[in-house]
């Protein structure tokens, strides 16, 4: 992209064996313009550029089509032009016949992976994950948006509904960020902080999903209702200012491991610690209002080429809004792609860093940050969902992504991953409980991993995301579609 637009820009399944995973990917409007066998700029050198590009400077080489206008843009018959891989998986199964070679404005693509699982304590389990992106102003000056939703339903009556959405409008004069949840729940939980050893295998849908039972795991029964939403507006270079509203309740809260009648009393982490701070273990409610800035320069919301993202947010829940105890947070999310081949725009490192935290009142157990409840349940790969948890956390991933084959069908990556918790001490004499505090970088969790990636719709850059990843002890699957960042 030129100009302005460069200026700016898991109750989880117990799945634990997968029976069907079917690639499926449709289109919501047909376009013309593009070779039968879906040849693109980047690959076939002694093709002529495609009309419908963004760039179409003359040019010697790539690298200078990537000097003058970014990485991702090559040098094809003379001319900068935009990378598009040569095939795709929508493509091969005969789902289109002919495909603009960029998209095109409010056309959606979109990609869905269908799944069938089954275990004993979940039953039948049927859904999918899906991503669609959609141009929502013109290719040369606007980001294309996504929206990654999950439906997952079992016969034990389990329900999984999540949306989550980066909207980019028409030259990016805004970016409108939704999480949206509707969680009918169980999930493990194993304390606080990053010290306790896990130990775990399974499966993982789009970050949905339950692995094997954990030795000290405290089984928990929750819903969850989450409606969060942001809007930042552009107003110089890279920036962008916004505010939020964000509401999570959590409701028909059972820790399934408490026992106070017995002797001695089981006291679970989650009883203790809101206990201790003053919440009903039943129900509790955040609500509150968040002040946000952003510095954005991605080619793409679903899989850049290049740029960066950094977004900090401060959240105030008040009483008076609705939240169960007063409370102040903090988030920061920072994102960068660096390409390692102007030939190969696919091939890159990308580096993501999370970091969030209490910084004043009190935050409810179920809502203190977590590993893997980042908005798309990306983070952590490698443990369970909900393995780490603490009063704040610090996360860091590094992933190199290239190219398998000359076509761009297939893709790989290799990732690895860090991160970090704290928790408070909690005591309760009354129950014979305590729990000492934990500090940020007293426990470190490594993680790490290797990806397949399917291209399904070259236009948007949207792929089938096959993960497997592994930490101390514990080992995970991982199926979803797109970039987990």
């Amino acid at each position: 992209m030129t100009g302005r637009a460069e200026a700016r820009r898991r109750r989880p399944m117990r799945a634990h064996l997968l029976l069907v995973a079917l690639l499926v990917a449709t289109r919501g409007a047909p376009a013309a313009r593009a070779s039968d066998d879906g040849a693109a700029p980047g690959i076939d050198e002694g093709a002529a550029p495609i009309e419908g590009t963004t760039a179409a400077e003359p040019c010697t080489s790539s690298t200078s089509c990537a000097a003058r206008l970014g990485h991702g843009n090559v040098c094809v018959a003379g001319r900068c032009t935009e990378y598009f891989d040569r095939r795709d998986a929508y493509g091969l199964l005969g789902l289109r016949t002919t495909a603009a070679p960029t998209p095109q404005r409010l056309v959606p693509f979109v990609a869905a992976v269908p799944a069938i699982g089954y275990s004993p304590s979940s039953g039948l389990l049927l859904g999918f994950a899906g991503t669609m992106g959609m141009l929502l102003g013109e290719p040369e000056d606007t980001t294309i948006s996504n929206a990654t939703g999950t439906l997952l339903y079992t016969t034990k009556n389990q329900l999984i509904v999540s949306v989550a959405a980066t909207a980019m409008t028409a030259g990016n004069e805004w970016e409108i960020l939704g999480d949206w949840r509707l969680l009918l729940f169980n999930q493990d939980t194993y304390g606080l902080g990053a010290s306790s050893s896990p130990l775990a295998t399974g499966v993982s849908i789009n970050g949905w999903g339950d692995l094997a039972a954990i030795p000290g795991a405290q089984p928990m029964d929750f819903d969850l209702l989450r409606l969060h939403q942001s809007a930042l507006r552009h107003v110089a270079g890279s920036i962008y200012l916004g505010v939020g509203y964000r509401f999570d309740r959590y409701y028909g809260i059972v820790d399934r491991r408490l026992d106070l009648s017995a002797s001695p009393p089981v006291v679970t982490s989650h009883f203790a610690y809101s206990r201790v701070q003053g919440f009903d273990p039943g129900a509790y409610t955040l609500s509150g209002l968040s002040l946000e800035a952003m510095s954005e320069s991605r080619d793409s919301t679903i899989a850049p080429y290049r740029g960066w993202y950094a977004h900090l947010r401060f959240t105030g829940h008040p009483t008076w809004l609705g939240s169960t105890q007063s409370s102040t947070m903090i988030s920061a999310d920072g994102r960068i792609y660096v390409g390692l081949s102007d030939e190969d725009p696919r091939n890159l490192l990308a580096f993501w860093v999370l970091g969030s935290g209490v910084t004043s009142g009190r935050v409810p157990y179920l809502a203190l940050p977590a590993s893997g409840w980042d908005p798309r349940s990306t983070s952590g790969r490698g443990y369970v969902q909900g393995r780490f948890r603490g009063t704040a956390m610090v996360y860091g991933e590094a992933e190199w992504r290239f190219r398998l084959t000359a076509d761009g069908l297939l893709g790989g990556t290799v990732f690895a991953s860090a991160q970090t918790f704290s928790r408070p001490a909690v005591k309760l004499p009354a129950y014979g409980y305590t729990e000492h505090g934990e500090d940020l970088f007293d426990t470190i969790r490594p993680a790490g991993g290797l990806g397949l990636r399917v291209m399904l719709l070259k236009q948007s850059r949207t792929a089938l995301r096959v993960d497997i990843a592994g930490g101390e002890r514990s080992i995970g699957f991982y199926l979803g579609a797109g970039e987990a960042f």
